[in-house]
């Protein structure tokens, strides 16, 4: 959302300035909103029309400001929480990418059998998704690792695979909308900006699934085989 322009509400002599907390943090911007609501609130009847709308004009800009501000408070913990996960999450995704574009690209120039190139060609698609998943993930929700703990799908309480099976289902989900967004075009990092490195400002992406749990992943995880997103 672009910042909001400062704005000073005049009526009768009377300035309702809120340029000072405007931009400043969501605890002064709380603090004003609470000043402007006891005064409606102990001396709203007394107060002339339009001081009332002036007061009422600036509430409503705080309100939103304040949501502005809460929002970013959100991206920051969550980004931070999970910067090292998405780090070694992107390093793996890339290296599998471009194992997988160099094999197809091989077999393309030997002129390999249809079929051969048809399975590289799959392969390297689920690896551009892989890669896509994890820098457009979200900034506002929990990150759902693309590579989750293996020890995970051993667990035993029905409760844990219950809780792992939404997760899957959603990771599955996610993965399937970047995949859609990925053939159309519309993704807010695209493939060719992450490999040409501009993946830096990420954009939070327009999507309803909501994340709930974390899966953890080690920077040493082994380089087996991936089961690829069918």
């Amino acid at each position: 959302m672009p910042p909001i322009k400062s704005k000073k509400h005049h009526s009768a002599g009377t300035a309702v300035e809120i340029t000072n907390v405007l931009g400043s943090g969501a605890s002064k911007i709380k603090t004003k909103i609470r000043d402007i609501e006891r005064l409606l609130k102990k001396k709203g009847d007394v107060l002339p029309a339009d001081v009332v709308v002036a007061q009422e004009r600036a509430l409503e800009t705080l309100k939103v400001e304040l949501e502005n501000a809460q929002m970013k408070n959100k991206v920051k913990e969550v980004a931070k929480k999970y910067h090292m996960v998405r780090f070694f999450e992107k390093k793996k995704s890339l290296r599998k990418y471009r194992q997988a574009k160099k094999e197809y690209d091989a077999l393309v120039e030997k002129n390999e059998g249809k079929k051969e190139i048809k399975k590289a060609r799959t392969k390297l698609r689920h690896a551009e998704v892989d890669l896509c998943y994890v820098v457009n993930f979200p900034k506002d929700k929990k990150y759902i690792s693309l590579f989750p703990n293996k020890d995970s799908a051993d667990a035993k309480d029905e409760n844990v695979k219950k809780g792992l099976l939404k997760t899957e289902e959603q990771r599955n989900a996610f993965k399937k909308e970047i995949e859609s967004m990925l053939k159309e075009d519309t993704l807010p990092i695209s493939l060719k900006d992450i490999l040409d490195g501009k993946s830096g400002e990420r954009t939070t992406l327009a999507s309803n699934f909501e994340t709930q749990k974390e899966e953890e992943v080690e920077a040493n995880e082994d380089e087996d085989e991936d089961d690829f997103f069918e």
